[in-house]
Parts: C-alpha cells; sequence; structure tokens
C-alpha cells in the first residue's frame, strides 16, 4: 500500500485502469447470472403476491356475504320459525311467507351474486327465496356434512335440472344459546362472480387462476369439467401445506403452480403459468442491456482513461496550490495563461484565494462591531424596561389611605403604610439583578394586601411552597405588572367588583410554572392568540418588536422580553385561558438547588 501511495498521479490511473478492465469479463458473467436469478425470483413473488391478493379478495367476498346474513340468524321470525313445531299448516305458511318477504328476498335483491337464501329447521321444513324443495332434499346430506356450529362452510357446486351449476354455502346454528333447536342456513351463490374474479387475473400469456373446494374438487377450471378432483402429482407435492409454490412438468416445459388455502371459506386457489412465459422477455431485456452497458463501459473508460491523463499534471499543480493555501498561505496564485477549463479553473482558484482573504478580514472586523453593539443594545434595552414603571399606583394608594385616615380613622392606614413601605424598599433594588421567587411573592403580596383594603370583595391566595419559592429564579417587578393587569383589564374595564386573585406553583420538567389567576373579563381569543404568538419568538425577534414599538407601561410583552432576555428559551409567559370567566396566565421559570444540608418543608400561604 506504501508502494501504491507513492506513486505519481498519472501512474495511479494506469493503475487504476488496468484493475477494472482485467475484471470485468468475470464481473459481467456474475452479474449476468445474478440478475437472472434475481429476476426470475422477483417475477416469481410478484406473480405470488398477485395470486395471495386474489385470495384475500375472494375471502373478502364470502365474509361480506357471510356478515349480511347475520341478522336472519338472530330475527324474531327466524326463532320462532326454529322453535314452533305445534302450529297448524296455514300458520307455518303464513310465518314462511314472511321471512320470504321481510327476510331472504330483500338480501337477494340488494346482492346480484345470490341465486338464493334457504332456511330449514330441525324437522327438514324449508323456507327459500328460490326453491324450498332444493333445500329439504339438501338438507341431511348438509347437515352431515357440516363439522362446526356457528361456522359457514362451502359445500360444493350443485345443479338443478332447470339452472345452470351454483355454489352453496351453508351455516348450522341453534336457535338461541340455552335452545337444543337447530337451523341450516343454506346460500346458493352464482357462479358468474367467482369466475369473474379468477378471469380477471391474467399471468403471462396462458396462465390462469382456478378454485377448488375443500375436498379438491374444481369449482371453476378453464378447460375442465366443474366437479373434477385435483391430480395426484398436485396433491402429493403439496402435501399439508397451506400455500406455496411449486414447479410441475407440463406440455410446453416446466410451469409455476401458486396455490392457497382459505381458512374463511376452506376453498383453495390455484395459479399456473409457464416458467417460460414469467420471466423470458425480462431476461431478453437483461441480456441486451448487459451487452450494450458492457460496450458502452468500455468506451466511457477509454475516453476517460485518456482524459484523465492528460488532466493529471494540471490536477496535480492546482492540488499542490490548495494544499499551500489550506495551511494559511493565501498569497498562492494559480498560472493564468492557460486556455479552456483548466485556465478558468485556475483563475476561479485565484478569486476564491482573494475571496477568501477579503472575507475573513470583513467577517472579523464585523463580529466585533456586532458583539459590541448587542451587549450595547440589551443592557439599554433592559435599564428602560425598568425605567419605565409609572408611579401612579403609589400616588392613587396615598391618596387613599389620607382619605382613610381623616374620614375613618381606621387601623387599615397602618396595615397600608407598612405594605406601602416594603413596596418602596423593594423598588429601589438594583433593577438588573436575579432575584428569587420569594422576594417577588413579598413585593406582590404587599400590593394585594393594599388592594384589599380598598376593595373589601376582594379575596387572593398566594399558594407557593416556601422551597419552590426559595429555589426559583425571578426578576425584578415581575409579578407585578399581570396583577395590575388583572384589576384594569380584567376587573375595571367590565365594571366588575374584583372578587378573587389566585397566584399558584407547580414543579414541570423545565422549572417552575406560576399560574396568575383572576375572576374578572377575559379577553377576545384572537388578542390572546396574538398573544401566544408574540410570545413564540426569539429574544432578537422580541428586541427588534420593543424597538419598533417603543413601547410604554410594564406590560405582558415587556414582562415576557425581560425574562427571555434574561433566562433563555423557554421561559417566559403564555396564556392558558382567558374568557367570561376569567384569565389564567402562565409564568416559566428556571429553579435553582439550594445549599442546604437538609430541605427545609415548604408550607403553603393561603389568604
Amino acid at each position: 500500500m506504501k508502494l501504491i501511495a507513492n506513486l505519481s498521479l498519472q501512474k495511479k490511473i494506469i493503475l487504476l485502469m488496468l484493475i477494472l478492465y482485467l475484471p470485468l469479463p468475470l464481473l459481467g458473467q456474475f452479474w449476468y447470472e445474478k440478475s437472472h436469478k434475481v429476476i426470475r425470483q422477483n417475477t416469481i413473488e410478484s406473480s405470488y403476491q398477485l395470486v395471495e391478493q386474489v385470495n384475500r379478495y375472494v375471502d373478502r367476498y364470502f365474509q361480506d356475504i357471510e356478515h349480511q346474513m347475520y341478522p336472519i340468524l338472530v330475527n324474531d321470525l327466524t326463532l320462532q320459525f326454529l322453535n314452533d313445531s305445534v302450529s297448524g299448516s296455514y300458520d307455518r305458511f303464513l310465518r314462511s311467507n314472511r321471512i320470504e318477504r321481510e327476510l331472504l328476498n330483500p338480501l337477494t335483491s340488494n346482492r346480484e351474486g345470490i341465486r338464493g337464501i334457504s332456511l330449514v329447521n330441525g324437522e327438514g321444513r324449508a323456507v327459500s327465496s328460490s326453491s324450498f324443495s332444493s333445500a329439504e332434499r339438501r338438507y341431511k346430506e348438509y347437515n352431515a356434512k357440516i363439522t362446526k356450529t356457528g361456522v359457514f362452510e362451502v359445500m360444493g357446486l350443485e345443479q338443478d335440472e332447470w339452472s345452470p351449476p351454483f355454489l352453496s354455502i351453508a351455516l348450522k346454528f341453534n336457535s338461541t344459546s340455552y335452545s337444543t333447536n337447530s337451523g341450516l342456513l343454506i346460500i346458493d351463490l352464482k357462479l358468474d362472480e367467482v369466475i369473474q374474479i379468477a378471469r380477471n387475473v391474467r399471468i403471462g400469456k396462458t396462465g390462469y387462476v382456478w378454485i377448488a373446494d375443500s375436498k379438491g374438487s374444481a369449482i371453476y377450471r378453464p378447460g375442465s369439467h366443474p366437479n373434477e378432483g385435483l391430480s395426484i402429482d398436485y396433491a402429493k407435492a403439496m402435501g399439508d401445506k397451506r400455500q406455496g409454490t411449486l414447479t410441475m412438468p407440463g406440455e410446453s416445459g416446466d410451469k409455476l403452480v401458486m396455490f392457497f388455502h382459505s381458512n374463511t371459506t376452506g376453498m383453495s386457489l390455484f395459479a399456473e403459468v409457464p416458467l417460460a412465459e414469467l420471466n423470458e422477455p425480462l431476461l431478453q431485456i437483461s441480456r441486451i442491456s448487459t451487452i450494450v452497458l458492457l460496450l458502452i463501459f468500455l468506451l466511457i473508460m477509454i475516453i476517460v482513461s485518456g482524459v484523465m491523463y492528460m488532466l493529471s499534471n494540471s490536477l496535480l499543480t492546482l492540488l499542490r496550490l490548495m494544499k499551500r493555501t489550506q495551511l494559511g498561505e493565501l498569497g498562492v496564485r494559480a498560472p493564468e495563461n492557460r486556455t479552456a477549463e483548466i485556465g478558468s479553473l485556475y483563475r476561479g482558484f485565484n478569486k476564491m484565494v482573494d475571496e477568501i482573504q477579503r472575507l475573513i478580514d470583513t467577517v472579523h472586523r464585523a463580529k466585533l462591531r456586532e458583539k459590541e453593539l448587542e451587549v450595547k443594545q440589551k443592557e439599554a434595552l433592559l435599564l428602560a424596561m425598568q425605567a419605565q414603571i409609572h408611579p401612579h399606583f403609589l400616588y392613587n394608594t396615598l391618596e387613599f389611605i389620607n382619605a382613610s385616615a381623616i374620614v375613618e380613622g381606621n387601623r387599615k392606614i397602618s396595615r397600608m403604610i407598612v405594605s406601602l413601605g416594603d413596596m418602596f424598599r423593594y423598588s429601589v433594588r438594583n433593577p438588573n439583578e436575579t432575584v428569587t421567587l420569594a422576594l417577588e411573592l413579598g413585593h406582590v403580596s404587599a400590593y394585594l394586601s393594599i388592594q384589599a383594603e380598598r376593595y373589601e370583595s376582594l379575596s387572593y391566595f398566594i399558594q407557593v411552597s416556601e422551597k419552590a419559592a426559595a429555589q426559583t429564579s425571578a426578576i425584578n417587578s415581575m409579578l407585578q405588572p399581570i396583577v395590575e393587569n388583572c384589576f384594569k383589564h380584567g376587573f375595571d374595564k367590565y365594571k366588575i367588583v374584583p372578587n378573587y386573585i389566585r397566584i399558584s406553583e407547580m414543579q414541570v420538567a423545565a422549572g417552575c410554572l406560576i399560574s396568575i389567576e383572576d375572576g374578572g373579563g377575559g379577553m377576545p381569543p384572537v388578542i390572546m392568540d396574538n398573544y401566544n404568538r408574540l410570545f413564540d419568538l426569539s429574544g432578537d425577534e422580541l428586541l427588534e418588536l420593543e424597538a419598533e414599538n417603543k413601547q410604554k407601561g410594564i406590560g405582558l410583552l415587556n414582562v415576557h422580553t425581560r425574562l427571555r432576555l434574561l433566562f433563555g428559551e423557554p421561559y417566559g409567559l403564555f396564556i392558558s385561558t382567558s374568557g367570561p370567566d376569567g384569565t389564567c396566565i402562565d409564568i416559566l421559570l428556571p429553579t435553582h438547588i439550594a445549599a442546604l444540608e437538609q430541605e427545609q418543608q415548604g408550607g403553603i400561604q393561603d389568604v
């Protein structure tokens, strides 16, 4: 291998041509034999699958007929007919007439393939849509043939003096599950549809499909008489197999015989076709295509060998230049005095090297500027977001506290002042600082306690465990804007007296899911869907949206943007429900494991 690796490109090409030329005849012969075998096998398999589909179609044909007969078995008229042994002749006549008119005739009218339907009771009396005497005549024979109760079985071909041959199937059944009275349902089928199924299948030029009953007697076979038995050679070759293929001698050579035994009907489906008809056309095409391909391959190899030999020097030159470029030497140049494709290739190589050098310099400078601008933009946006909180709520609250102090002199003034002080202290924290969910819940709890003093009808619930609150990361002033929206858009907009607000948590795979629910009026579905589509945007897209809209106020999108920028995907907001009964907004936050030796058992806060 080392010796071959040290050879020049021209010598390698010559060696490659010799390696390809020498085994070519052997490969051609091997390919022909394998293709001959594969073509024959594929042809047999495709024919086998075709006949198998026909067999399944025949099964479905009989199953469909059987399913249509089941309503007869459970009809009250049928049960009366089987169990009646004392009625007079006239009553039996009337009942038989009703069965024929209401049960049998509609089925024979709707299904052209059914010649007649007969129902025979245990005493041998029959009612039939065609000939009750024929059914009574066949009753004892069929009753003895049937091996299982409740299963349709093929009885074979029958023929009356006044009609062409027909195929009979029969079912032995009991009138009820606890009764011993039995009956026999006989269905006479026209052979036209069964024969047409077999005739529609063409295998080769002279191949054909034929059908035999459970005893091997032919129901339909071109060129033979009905009820002709299966030959000894066929039976011996098939053995106990229920399906498969055989190769049997024929008048014009070997023929392929495919057979399938149906578990549904007990019949067997056979297909016979001379082997020569199956694969001879394909093999002829294979021989011709093999010769043509060999000639074309030889011609191409000769041409390619010459062209490759002439191009080898130029390729070696280009290869050496590319190796130097790969090592970082971007100042190399290929000779541009060549013509045709090689000259274009050399000139293209020179342009490529120049462009690579230019792009490296450009990309390096652009990346530095892009990173610098991106950092400054995100810092400015975060600062701008934090600076947007309006103080109108604090002013309104102070006015309300003052009015309460003057008019009522109530102790709730003290509670409101304490809550307001907590809010002031929390608001002066570093806006870029990541806080725990516990701090954020304390802030919004102070806000809700003030609102509860304003609205006596308001009840609020903070159902978050201490453990989850301590281990979950949040951002400053995250919950208050959402709770404010509950009052502004849920209660005030719809003139609803504030009733309740609930904040709860649920642990999920990605972190902690905080749900904020209110009992106010919800937003229209279109607006909810628009918000959720905005919440699916990436961080860069959210930045562009904020810059374009220049939104004022800390709204839902503003809070979501801050969460997405600080924590990344999939953290942020999602509106799960919104309607006349209220709105539920979910916030997905990341969690961290507290560095404690023992986990403190968390409790639930309910207010």
